[in-house]
C-alpha cells in the first residue's frame, strides 16, 4: 500500500543528485536558495507556586475586575491618541504581508518548474506563473481567513465568560483555557494541513494539465477516494522524512555554521586587538568595516547554499510520488540517466 511513497524516495534521491551535484553549479544553488527563502522555507516563563489562595484579588487586595477595566481604559486611550499611526502601521504590515504571500505562492510554481525541468530560470518562470500564483494566493488567503474564524469561534466559550464576568477568572479556568487553546490549534493544524497537502499535490497538475487549482485539487481528492491507504502512508512517510532530513542535514549545517562563525569572529577580534595595540586609530574601522561586509556576504551565501538540499529532496519526493500515484499527472521530468 505504501509502495508509491517508499519507491519515491529512491527517485527523489537520484533526481536531487542529478540536479544539484552532477554537475555542481554554484549559481544554480544560489537561485534555488533564493526561491526557497521566498517560499518561506523557519521562551517560556518561570512558574512559582504560592500557598495564597487565588480569590479574584491581587496581593494588594485590588479586584481583578478593576485591574482589567483599568487596562482596557489605558489601551483605549492609547489607541485613541495614536490611532492614525496605528492604522498606518497596521495597513503597512498587512500590505507587505500580502505582497510577500503572493510572491511565495508564485514561487511554488517556480520551484516545481525548476526541479521538473532541472533548469532554474527565475524571472522567466516568475512571469509565466503570475496568474496561477495569484489564484493560489486567493485560495490560501480564503483558507487562512476560514482558519482564523474557526479559531475565534472555537475560543468563544472560553473568552466570553471571562469578558462578561472577569471576577470568575481563576487558575482552573486559565489551565482549562490553555488546554483548549492547544487542542484547537492542533485540530486546525491537522485539518488545514491535509487541505494544504492536497493543494501542494495539485500544483503540478495545474501546471502541466492546463487545469485550475480547484479543479486539480478535486482530481487529487477523487484519486484519494479510490485508495485512501496510499495517501495516508504518504503523509506518514512525509512526517518521518522531514524529521530524518532535518537531523541528517540540519545538525551538520548548524555545526558548520557556528564553526565558521567562531573562526571568522575570532579573526575579526584578533585584527581589532592587533590594530588597537599598535595604535592604528581610525584605521581600525577602515579595515574592519570591509571585513564585516565580506563576512556578511559569506554568511548570506552560506545560508542560500545550505537551504537548498533538504527542500529540493523533499519536493522531489512529492513529485515522484505524484507521478507514480497519479499517472495522468504527466510530469515532464528531465532525463536522469
Amino acid at each position: 500500500m505504501g509502495e508509491y511513497s517508499i519507491d519515491a524516495l529512491g527517485g527523489a534521491f537520484e533526481k536531487t543528485k542529478k540536479a544539484l551535484i552532477q554537475p555542481f553549479d554554484f549559481w544554480k544553488w544560489v537561485k534555488l536558495g533564493i526561491i526557497i527563502i521566498l517560499l518561506g522555507g523557519s521562551g517560556g516563563g518561570n512558574y512559582s507556586s504560592n500557598s495564597q489562595q487565588f480569590d479574584g484579588k491581587d496581593f494588594k487586595g485590588e479586584s481583578i475586575e478593576a485591574q482589567i477595566e483599568e487596562i482596557f481604559d489605558q489601551i483605549a486611550q492609547f489607541i485613541q491618541q495614536y490611532k492614525t499611526y496605528i492604522l498606518i502601521g497596521v495597513f503597512a504590515i498587512v500590505g507587505i504581508s500580502l505582497i510577500f504571500s503572493y510572491i511565495s505562492n508564485v514561487m511554488e510554481f517556480v520551484f516545481v518548474e525548476s526541479l521538473v525541468s532541472n533548469q532554474v530560470k527565475f524571472w522567466a518562470y516568475s512571469g509565466k506563473y503570475l496568474g496561477l500564483g495569484f489564484n493560489l494566493f486567493i485560495i490560501r488567503f480564503i483558507l487562512g481567513l476560514a482558519a482564523f474564524l474557526l479559531f475565534i469561534i472555537a475560543m468563544l466559550p472560553i473568552i466570553l465568560p471571562v469578558l462578561q464576568s472577569p471576577e470568575t477568572f481563576n487558575a482552573g479556568l486559565l489551565i482549562g483555557g490553555m488546554l483548549w487553546f492547544i487542542a484547537v490549534i492542533l485540530m486546525l493544524a491537522v485539518i488545514f494541513g491535509i487541505i494544504d497537502s492536497f493543494i501542494n499535490l495539485s500544483i503540478p497538475l495545474a501546471m502541466y494539465n492546463n487545469t485550475g487549482i480547484i479543479a486539480s485539487v478535486n482530481k487529487v481528492y477523487n484519486n484519494c477516494k479510490a485508495g485512501w491507504g496510499h495517501i495516508i502512508v504518504y503523509w506518514v512517510i512525509r512526517i518521518i522524512l522531514r524529521v530524518v532530513v532535518a537531523i541528517i542535514v540540519g545538525i551538520p549545517i548548524l555545526i558548520l555554521f557556528f564553526t565558521i562563525f567562531a573562526i571568522l569572529a575570532g579573526i575579526g577580534g584578533l585584527m581589532y586587538f592587533v590594530l588597537s595595540t599598535i595604535g592604528a586609530g581610525s584605521f581600525v574601522w577602515l579595515v574592519l568595516t570591509p571585513y564585516a561586509l565580506v563576512v556578511f556576504v559569506l554568511f548570506i551565501t552560506f545560508i542560500l547554499l545550505a537551504s537548498v538540499p533538504a527542500p529540493v529532496f523533499i519536493k522531489y519526493h512529492m513529485l515522484s510520488f505524484l507521478q507514480a500515484w497519479y499517472p495522468d499527472a504527466k510530469l515532464p521530468f528531465f532525463d536522469t540517466d
